[in-house]
């Protein structure tokens, strides 16, 4: 048997067993312990991307158990009624055991195993769960009490202290059954399998991948993000096929591909705006004459601003090439400047923006 960390690709499986597991708890007399949700896929997969959930394979990759293992305080616990802990070392738990009933001392080898990992370790159950009970102090649990679940429900309080007797608590029922199950601490009988451990690599390239992935997102607008990013997505990659937890690894790809598009959409949005000031700064308003103005070509019109300060300062480029003649000399009132007509008789008057010519 091979126990190793769970991964999103398990979980089918899991649900399945946690069913038969269910099942098996209803027809030994333990109906209300697990309701039909539970344990929810939200709640697997939180475990996973933890790290904390284990499966247990045969050598043709069977599954035939599961579990959680956590290492740290289990908030449930810090408050206990009728008993005691038998100490307040740091300690292990163990969550959510289910195993195959086709292999016979399944739950024990996970037991045995979750002991190699840390020497201190708690669990809790069902006051109707005869099967864990029996299970537990088989494998040198000691009851200590009764603790609480987050949304009350008792259940009873179950820990595993070693063989040392420094960690008897004050409680003398637990004293009783500690000294009891020490006696009776003994090696799994008719067992001709152990759990190892496969390794499963660590969650580096995963915690790589999601800092990256951070790190490009806040600088989205920088092209320092493009390496950044694609050096997420590949430690991303990575971490996806190792038989380990892929929480981080998923969460960096995401962040990284976000920050690949509001790269493009910023550097877009600045082009455009660039473009289209360019494009009003070097634009020109010119006046045109009219038909019959043969005299058109003959003047520059200049920019718009030039204009309106012509006709601030009060002059008029007006037409070059004109020799001024009294005859044909005339005074423009509406603009306040004098303006050259056309030596031409045929020259027709045209009114724009307030000005004769």
């Amino acid at each position: 048997m091979y126990v190793r960390r769970s991964n999103m690709e398990d979980i089918p499986a899991m649900m399945d067993l946690y069913a038969q597991a269910r099942v098996f708890m209803r027809e030994n007399g333990n109906p209300n312990q697990w309701d039909e949700s539970y344990p929810s896929r939200e709640l697997l997969e939180k475990d996973i991307a933890f790290g904390n959930s284990y499966i247990v394979e045969d050598d043709e990759k069977n599954l035939a158990a599961t579990f959680a293992f956590i290492k740290g305080e289990d908030p449930t616990y810090y408050g206990i009624e009728n008993g005691a802990w038998l100490n307040h070392e740091p300690y292990g738990t163990i969550h959510r055991l289910a195993g195959n009933t086709s292999y016979h001392g399944i739950a024990s080898g996970c037991i045995g195993w979750c002991k190699s990992q840390i020497g201190n370790l708690r669990a809790d159950t069902h006051e109707d769960n005869k099967i864990m009970q029996h299970l537990l102090e088989k494998n040198g649990f000691v009851r200590c009490g009764i603790i609480h679940l987050a949304n009350g429900a008792p259940r009873i309080a179950y820990q595993f202290a070693g063989d040392s007797t420094n960690y008897r608590g004050g409680n003398e029922q637990s004293q009783q059954n500690y000294n009891q199950q020490s006696s009776s601490n003994q090696p799994m009988q008719n067992q001709n399998w152990s759990v190892r451990e496969v390794p499963s690599g660590g969650r580096g390239f995963g915690i790589a991948s999601m800092v990256l992935g951070i790190i490009a997102l806040v600088l989205f607008f920088s092209f320092v993000n493009i390496p950044l990013a694609i050096l997420s997505i590949i430690f991303g990659i990575i971490q996806l096929t190792r038989k380990a937890p892929k929480g981080m690894a998923i969460s960096g790809i995401v962040m990284s591909t976000i920050s690949l598009f509001l790269l493009v959409i910023f550097w877009a949005c600045m082009f455009v705006s660039d473009a289209r000031t360019e494009s009003t700064d070097s634009s020109t308003y010119y006046y045109e004459g009219s038909e019959n103005d043969d005299a058109s070509d003959d003047y520059y019109d200049g920019l718009y601003e030039g204009y309106q300060q012509g006709y601030k300062d009060g002059y008029y480029d007006g037409y070059y090439g004109y020799t001024p003649d009294e005859d044909f000399y005339d005074y423009t009132p509406d603009d306040g400047f004098f303006g050259y007509l056309p030596n031409d008789d045929s020259y027709n008057f045209h009114e724009k923006n307030g000005i004769y010519y």
